[in-house]
């Protein structure tokens, strides 16, 4: 329940399907050319999506120590969106570079309509996901180790809000946006449907650690949204699973899906503190080489 003395239960069922209604009428708009040159309108959409979760997290949180603080920005979440938004970029250029060098890619021309090239992207760029993460978390030996120290800072925080998002070391960026941009490069998917399936992904993203008792409904069977998410982020190991980021049916075909009636009562790791603060700077991003 959410603690906001401010009525939250339409919020709770409205919120999803609208926002997931509006990015897809934002997507089908910008390939049908209405709102100019392909993503030349996207910003405006990411900055009014972002304000209305960020004031929808105010007036009626989940739990208010969840919420996004003036210290947590600035002196995390902030920092880390300039260093992983500069990774994301060059690991970008570099794989667009590589592959355009490489003469046998892609592998495939894709002929199909831009929407099921979206789709398919969408869900083989999250089967690679959702296998390399659910790895990270449970896999045993060197290499497992390793994968956990770049993705275990995205669940040092105790809380979880939209700008959390961001938090995260730099190769667990790198290497996410690899797998993101495999299913075109490999495929020849037209620039309409890496368009859509980015800005699908993204919505997804930011909407998963959303701060605000949103529930999804049936779409828990399809995508995953807050409630799923929320589960992985759990200090308990019992509830942390949902390993996909953007659909949820790789987790449901394999045994990993949690939606618990109750919601988590610890967000976090369950051994805390063996880990640096997640505002040590220097002791984070070395954890990988530790």
């Amino acid at each position: 329940m959410s603690d906001s003395h401010v009525p939250a239960r339409w919020w709770r069922y409205l919120f999803y399907p609208l926002a997931l209604a509006a990015t897809l009428a934002f997507i089908h708009a910008s390939v049908g050319g209405r709102l100019g040159p392909l993503g030349k309108a996207y910003p405006a959409y990411l900055l009014g999506m972002i304000a209305t979760m960020v004031l929808l997290e105010r007036i009626a949180p989940m739990r208010r120590e969840w919420n996004m603080t003036r210290a947590s920005f600035f002196m995390r979440d902030l920092p880390m969106l300039v260093v992983n938004g500069a990774t994301i970029a060059a690991t970008t250029y570099v794989v667009t570079w590589l592959a355009g060098r490489h003469a046998g890619l892609p592998l495939h021309r894709s002929t199909l309509p831009w929407p099921v090239e979206a789709v398919c992207a969408v869900l083989l760029s999250d089967f690679l996901w959702y296998w390399l993460h659910r790895y990270s978390h449970e896999g045993r030996g060197a290499l497992a180790r390793w994968l956990w120290k770049t993705h275990a800072v995205h669940h040092l925080p105790g809380e979880v809000y939209v700008f959390m998002h961001v938090v995260g070391h730099p190769i667990n960026s790198a290497y996410v946006r690899v797998l993101l941009m495999l299913p075109a490069i490999l495929f020849g998917f037209s620039p309409a449907a890496v368009f859509a399936a980015s800005v699908f992904n993204g919505f997804q993203g930011l909407v998963s650690h959303f701060n605000v008792d949103a529930r999804a409904g049936w779409f828990n069977r399809l995508l995953v949204g807050t409630e799923l998410h929320r589960f992985h982020h759990s200090a308990s190991r019992d509830e942390a699973g949902n390993y996909g980021a953007t659909i949820s049916i790789w987790d449901q075909l394999f045994g990993t899906y949690r939606l618990p009636a109750a919601p988590p009562q610890r967000l976090g790791v369950d051994d805390r503190q063996h880990y640096p603060g997640d505002r040590q700077w220097a002791r984070l991003l070395g954890l990988p080489f530790r």
